[in-house]
């Protein structure tokens, strides 16, 4: 995917590979691993393009800590969770557009 090819530079932003050709590509996840996520989603969303996280953990919804459940040993989950960013993506996005989320997400990233 060209997006994940040209962050190749910015380590602070981490992507999955996946090199099966059978790869349905739903969502363009990374994870941040210099603990800025919050203030890159910020900066992005001031610019205009809005990141968000995905896969809330269920121990954190106010309705399983009411229920008992909020007490979670799943450090994996947290991490992943704390960390990571959803870029927008789908299949009637330009190269345009994917272009101007490149320099935007360079711009940002050299900020931070």
């Amino acid at each position: 995917l060209k997006f994940i090819d040209s962050m190749l530079d910015f380590p602070q932003l981490e992507f999955h590979r996946e090199e099966s050709e059978r790869h349905n590509y739903h969502l363009l996840v990374a994870r941040m691993v210099n603990g800025k996520r919050d203030l890159f989603m910020s900066k992005m969303a001031e610019i205009g393009v809005q990141c968000v996280v995905q896969y809330y953990p269920l121990n954190r919804y106010d309705l399983y800590k009411k229920s008992g459940y909020g007490v979670a040993n799943c450090p994996n989950t947290d991490k992943f969770f704390d960390n990571m960013v959803s870029f927008p993506f789908h299949h009637m996005m330009s190269d345009n557009d994917f272009e101007w989320m490149i320099a935007i997400t360079k711009k940002v990233l050299i900020s931070l």
